[in-house]
């Protein structure tokens, strides 16, 4: 399996992205009561669509679905919208050591230094969103609560990527393809998965 690049121009006209959670339910044939259990392992999941494109352009598509094979290989996506922290944290941020499972990390960077609930940063490969506002004390310490899981551990000194944080997909059917019409090639969508190793 390989990791594909993404084509030159490759500028989604629509974009989706939500994490799906790994749960179980189970409700009492009696009394009607509810269990939920989180089995951990959350995933991103991702929906775009590329707009129309001229001949030549499409061409570029064409070779990069092609190399997808399918859900063989994968691609490091980003959040379109958000590639960049609405917080001011910026430079070269590193993680404490944090183990699998947990739900805050612990950085070091710039004091004064924020991240809005909604931001995402990249640590050991993994894509998280900032669960709620945070600020680095004048130290530089910052405790962050995330919203996903960490599905593995976090070393000590572990850099932070703040700048179009990106975490490994898979496209979850061969659906996409391109149609040409005269004089371009119509809109094509793709739909991915967090690919888990």
């Amino acid at each position: 399996m390989s990791v594909i690049a993404l084509p030159n121009g490759f500028c989604p006209n629509s974009f989706t992205m939500q994490m799906i959670t790994n749960q179980r339910m189970a409700a009492s044939p009696y009394g009607g009561s509810e269990q939920v259990v989180d089995m951990g392992n959350d995933r991103w999941m991702v929906s775009l669509s590329l707009p129309n494109r001229l001949f030549a352009d499409a061409a570029r598509v064409e070779a990069f679905i092609a190399a997808l094979r399918g859900m063989t290989n994968t691609v490091a996506l980003y959040h379109w919208i958000r590639k960049q922290p609405r917080g001011t944290m910026r430079g070269s941020p590193t993680a404490q050591a944090a183990a699998a499972g947990a739900q805050v990390l612990q950085l070091n960077t710039t004091a004064g230094a924020t991240l809005r609930a909604g931001d995402l940063i990249g640590v050991s490969g993994l894509l998280l969103m900032v669960a709620e506002d945070t600020v680095a004390n004048g130290a530089g310490y910052m405790i962050v609560y995330i919203v996903n899981r960490l599905r593995v551990p976090v070393a000590n000194g572990a850099p932070v990527t703040w700048d179009k944080p990106t975490t490994l997909f898979r496209q979850t059917s061969q659906s996409a393809a391109l149609q040409y019409v005269p004089g371009y090639a119509t809109s094509v969508s793709f739909d991915f998965a967090e690919a888990i190793g």
